[in-house]
């Protein structure tokens, strides 16, 4: 799977995961969201480019979030990863598509901050 196609899997399930989110903690839905509709948006702008096609999951594990600190832990977790998949795209990339890509990864790692994750020194290269 190439890189840009690792990317817009993890898209698919951030779209999941911040329905579920929304849908479960009240609390949360809000930024639940305004983060769904976000990932909703890189999802379709990645679905223009990527080659390769990547369908969504029917369902992501573990399928359910028992409270507000398991969703968030949720959240920051998937953010994470996608800050890690755009490290890797930074890393094959040149011109416009790596600024693009340092801008998503920026993104992401702000995003996983927003949701109670402790800042690192090299966002999607740590931990």
């Amino acid at each position: 799977m190439s890189d840009l196609a690792q990317v817009l899997s993890l898209e698919h399930e951030a779209v999941w995961t911040y329905g579920l989110i929304g849908g479960a903690v009240e609390t949360l839905r809000e930024p639940a969201q305004a983060a769904f509709s976000a990932h909703r948006r890189q999802r379709d702008r990645l679905l223009a480019v990527v080659d390769e096609s990547v369908p969504p999951q029917g369902a992501y594990a573990p399928a359910t979030v028992a409270d507000a600190a398991a969703a968030r832990l949720r959240a920051q977790d998937v953010e994470g990863r996608i800050a890690a998949a755009w490290s890797a795209v930074i890393g094959s990339t040149t011109g416009t598509s790596r600024t693009d890509a340092i801008d998503a990864l920026t993104t992401a790692e702000a995003a996983r901050i927003s949701w109670g994750g402790s800042p690192v020194a090299f966002p999607g290269l740590d931990g």
